[in-house]
């Protein structure tokens, strides 16, 4: 017999870096950067019901952090946190499509669902500046997440600048069979900046990346170690992407397509490869609105529905 709750489903999507430059090291030890962002049609769904006096969280993805290291639980207790609610409660689902350590925000956006449903449902009515505090608390995608659906980005990333979204083009994001840990790659990209003595003040920054400039910095020491992330990035170009690079800290690398037909080709490529292959379109609004909550019912997945689940792509 299954157990059914009452609770919102709510869409979680998934970004690509466009650009991302590492301007330096930041006295407080993160990474200044400015980044250009775009959420694309890849969703996670974030099942949220409000009440008792505990947070819970439980995911369909083995691959998923559980308890206080998932990103949405920390959200949830942050925002109880900020609101002095300690006896606020909530059971969070995450169904998972965005695969973990992948370059594709999909832990922040996620963290940024629950603080946005969580604001309405726990009916705190915390303003919009005040739930961006709670997010850079939380991650520095994380912010990004509340709105959209681009932006440009720049302090850690938490300092967020909308702007307008792609609006044509097909993006194909290939993964390979692995992860890359954020921290790890950082910690790669320290260690050049080190060795290379560059300066970590910061200087002048531009409002804007120019329209020429989809290129990610991070790419230097990842593709280093993964070379084959590279010639993905320049297969796709020569498979007819206008544009190609890696998402983030990788290792997603994305080619945006003008024609389907070639976008189509390149899939059948690289699920040759055995590497996880999705095409997403950009999103043009944000999916985070009043309209955007719907009242469902959850119902426990059983083994064949969580088996299907799985398939991050």
């Amino acid at each position: 017999m299954t157990r059914r709750r009452e609770g919102v489903w709510l869409q979680s999507p998934a970004k690509v870096n466009l650009g991302l430059r590492i301007l330096g090291v930041r006295p407080d030890d993160y990474h200044e950067l400015e980044t250009w962002m775009q959420q694309v049609a890849l969703f996670d769904r974030v099942w949220i019901s409000p009440g008792g006096r505990s947070i819970r969280v439980t995911s369909d993805s083995p691959s998923a952090p559980s308890g206080r290291e998932n990103l949405a639980y920390r959200a949830a207790a942050a925002l109880r946190g900020a609101a002095g609610g300690g006896d606020l409660g909530a059971r969070i689902h995450l169904e998972k499509n965005i695969p973990a350590g992948a370059g594709l925000g999909g832990g922040s956006g996620n963290a940024a669902v629950v603080l946005w449903a969580l604001n309405r449902l726990w009916k705190l009515n915390l303003s919009s500046s005040s739930l961006s505090r709670i997010a850079a608390g939380i991650g520095s995608d994380v912010p990004f997440f509340l709105g959209g659906p681009a932006a440009f980005c720049r302090g850690r990333g938490e300092l967020v600048v909308r702007r307008k979204p792609l609006r044509a083009g097909l993006f194909l994001l290939a993964k390979p069979p692995f992860s890359l840990p954020t921290a790890k790659v950082y910690g790669w990209m320290r260690k050049k900046l080190k060795n290379e003595r560059r300066p970590s003040r910061i200087g002048r920054r531009s409002n804007r990346f120019s329209p020429t400039v989809f290129r990610n910095d991070l790419e230097e020491v990842v593709f280093e170690w993964y070379p084959q992330l590279r010639e993905c990035r320049d297969d796709l170009l020569a498979s007819g992407a206008g544009k190609a690079s890696m998402s983030g800290s990788g290792p997603t690398i994305w080619g945006l397509f003008r024609r389907k037909s070639d976008a189509l080709a390149a899939v059948a490529e690289f699920g040759r490869r055995c590497w996880m292959v999705r095409l997403a379109s950009p999103l043009t609004a944000p999916v985070l609105t009043a309209n955007s909550v719907k009242k469902s019912r959850f119902e426990k997945l059983d083994a064949s529905a969580r088996q299907a689940s799985i398939r991050c792509f």
